[in-house]
Formats: structure tokens, C-alpha cells, sequence
């Protein structure tokens, strides 16, 4: 017996069981390592709001990939950013998992410039924003017409009716102020939000001015400003000429606003008029 088990046939068997349980131990191990890696989750990271460079930034230290699905204008929006995900954030996902972004589109679609010339203000700047552009500034030059639109311009440029341009462009008009240098009153505007006091601003055939914004930390914030100080100032001895800027200060502190008590009688009826 013991001859057997030192014999040359049993070292050699013995040494091939050894090396085959060895191996084996060894792929046990590295399958359970592969099969607990595979088993590893990522959470996704919120891309909303975040460029293409910021997103393959983010994206390649997680380990995962991206693929833009689609590319739409939205007006208002910041342009080129992500504004949906797929998967949403903080969902598991594995590694090398392709999420699913739509952005912003970084250049407008076009449309055709609508025929507003000789309409009145009013009727003009209706038109304009049915069509998604936005009334900006409003300059007056001598005509027979009163009020009526001369000529459109967008960043100092001409543009004729039928012209391709921008979907949600600003728009400037050139008005007729008559024969003569026509003078209006400036609109009350304290404590009205910029939409607001953009339209009083326009119904009166004036501009905005400069615009200061104070006590407000982010770009929300600003949304909700109030203005709290104008010039020129609302009175009845003071006159300006048509398309005449006015500058407005807003604040995000309510306790900014004042108004005097001669103002408190009269602020309804002068926001009305």
C-alpha cells in the first residue's frame, strides 16, 4: 500500500487532482467577482439643465453613456441644455447604460416675417405675438400717420414682409409720430412686476430704459421683482416724447416699495389707466 501511494502513478494523479481543484477554486472566485460586479447599480445623476461638454464630463466618471433623442425650441429657454432624461435621475441603472437626453435647441427654428406695415401699434404688436416674436423697442419718426408702423427692424437691420427670421426674435418698430414731435405722459409704474410695467410701458408708445435689479439672488428671484423706483417719474407738469426710454429699479424686498400717501389714493387708478 504504501508502495502504491509513493509510487510515480499516484504522485502524478494526485498532482493533476490538485491542479484541477485549484483551477476550479480559481473560476469559482472569478465568477463570483464577475457575477457581483455585474450586480453593481449606478445612480443616475440629474443632467437637466447642463451643457453637452458638462454632461459627457459627468456621464464618463459614472461610467455611462449618452445619446441625444431629440432637439426642441422652447422660447425662454436657455439654449443648448438638457431639458428632459431618460432614465430620470437618481434611477439604478449598470454600467454603461445609455441615458437618453433631450436639449435645447442652440439655433431657432425660422419663419416668415408677417406683413404688420401701416398697421396702428396696437393691432401690429397683437399680430407680432401671435406669431411667437416679441415687441422691443419703439422709435418714432415724422408722418402723417400717427402711431402707425413705418418700418420693422431686428438688431438694426431692415426686414421686409415674407423675410425668414427667428422664431421668438425681437422686434423693433418704426412708428409715425405724426407732423409734429407728439409728448406723452409717463406711465405709473411702482409696484408692478416687469411684464407689467413692459406693457404699460409699450400702451404708452415709450421704451424701457436701463433696468436695476437690487435684494435679488438668483435669476427667479428677478422674475418676481417688483419695481420700486422709475425715471422719469409719473406727474402730471412732466411730458416726454414718444419712444422716449424710462429706467426702472426693482427689488425682491417688498418693504422697498414705497408709496406716499397722495399715491396710495391715486395707484389704483393709475395702474388702471
Amino acid at each position: 500500500m504504501l508502495k502504491f501511494i509513493f509510487s510515480k502513478t499516484f504522485l502524478i494523479n494526485l498532482l493533476i487532482i490538485l491542479t484541477v481543484i485549484t483551477i476550479a477554486i480559481w473560476g469559482i472566485f472569478k465568477y463570483l467577482d464577475s457575477y457581483t460586479l455585474n450586480s453593481q447599480t449606478i445612480s443616475v445623476p440629474s443632467l437637466e439643465g447642463l451643457t453637452i461638454t458638462e454632461v459627457e464630463e459627468i456621464l464618463t466618471e459614472k461610467k455611462l453613456r449618452y445619446q441625444i433623442l431629440d432637439s426642441i425650441y422652447v422660447e425662454n429657454n436657455e439654449r443648448g441644455i438638457v431639458l428632459e432624461q431618460q432614465p430620470a435621475t437618481d434611477d439604478l441603472v449598470k454600467e454603461n447604460r445609455t441615458i437618453y437626453i433631450t436639449m435645447s435647441k442652440i439655433i431657432p427654428p425660422k419663419m416668415s416675417m408677417p406683413d404688420i406695415v401701416d398697421m396702428s401699434l396696437r393691432v401690429a404688436a397683437a399680430k407680432i405675438e401671435s406669431y411667437g416674436l416679441k415687441v422691443g423697442k419703439l422709435s418714432y419718426f415724422p408722418s402723417e400717420c400717427v402711431n402707425c408702423v413705418l418700418e420693422v427692424k431686428i438688431k438694426n437691420v431692415v426686414i421686409k414682409s415674407g423675410q425668414e427670421i427667428e422664431k421668438g426674435a425681437v422686434v423693433d418698430l418704426v412708428l409715425g409720430s405724426g407732423t409734429s414731435s407728439e409728448k406723452v405722459f409717463a406711465p405709473y409704474l411702482i409696484g408692478l412686476s416687469k411684464e407689467d410695467a413692459s406693457q404699460k410701458i409699450q400702451a404708452s408708445f415709450l421704451n424701457i430704459g436701463a433696468e436695476i435689479y437690487t435684494d435679488c439672488s438668483t435669476k427667479e428671484d428677478s422674475i418676481s421683482a417688483k419695481v420700486y423706483k422709475q425715471s422719469p417719474q409719473r406727474s402730471e407738469n412732466i411730458t416726454v416724447n414718444m419712444g422716449s426710454p424710462i429706467d426702472l429699479w426693482f427689488t425682491c424686498d417688498t418693504s422697498k416699495i414705497k408709496i406716499s400717501v397722495v399715491d396710495s389714493l391715486n395707484v389704483n387708478l393709475l395702474n388702471e389707466e
